[in-house]
């Protein structure tokens, strides 16, 4: 009896350990290692935070007009109706008036076409009389204009002494 009380004890002691405190230990290390990784991505999204925020104040520190020439150059949204009024403007400064306007829609840009992903395309028709020389600089004023804009084709047809009829097909971008 003085040998089998130790050895019960000792036999129950073991058999404690292996029932609940090896798995409870394994359970630990677990949850160790799953704190550890929210301790990483913890201190990734702080990184993360630190990069945002240090951009939100660069972009603060532009001027108001830099950012709504930036948005007029490649806006958010298709503003068709913009478009056709910034193109109208350029033509009323040569008394011009724009007929015949049409938006053309875009599907979806197919890939390795050129495009960034992110980035649509708008098509625009319109048609204007002009002489030769105030079209040339109509054309110029719309490339020194900050809409991008592509000129994909014009066809013209004779009119009036010294005035020709131009239709204009050009695309114009936005962020998709």
């Amino acid at each position: 009896m003085r040998f089998l009380l130790p050895i019960l004890l000792l036999a129950i002691s073991i058999g404690i350990y292996i029932g609940l405190i090896e798995p409870l230990n394994r359970d630990v290390a677990h949850i160790k290692a799953g704190v550890a990784e929210f301790d990483t991505a913890l201190a990734k999204a702080k990184e993360l935070q630190a990069v945002r925020d240090g951009l939100i104040g660069r972009y603060n520190e532009f001027p108001l007009s830099d950012l709504e020439r930036v948005e007029k150059l490649l806006p958010d949204n298709v503003d068709n109706v913009r478009l056709i009024m910034d193109i109208d403007n350029i033509a009323n400064r040569y008394k011009m008036a724009l007929k015949n306007t049409r938006i053309i829609a875009r599907g979806q840009e197919q890939p390795g076409g050129g495009m960034p992903a992110g980035v649509g395309t708008v098509g625009l028709s319109f048609s204007v009389s002009a002489p030769y020389e105030t079209f040339l600089a109509f054309l110029n004023d719309l490339e020194q204009s900050l809409r991008i804009v592509d000129i994909g084709s014009i066809t013209f047809t004779a009119g009036d002494v010294d005035f020709y009829e131009y239709s204009v097909l050009l695309n114009t971008y936005w962020l998709k």
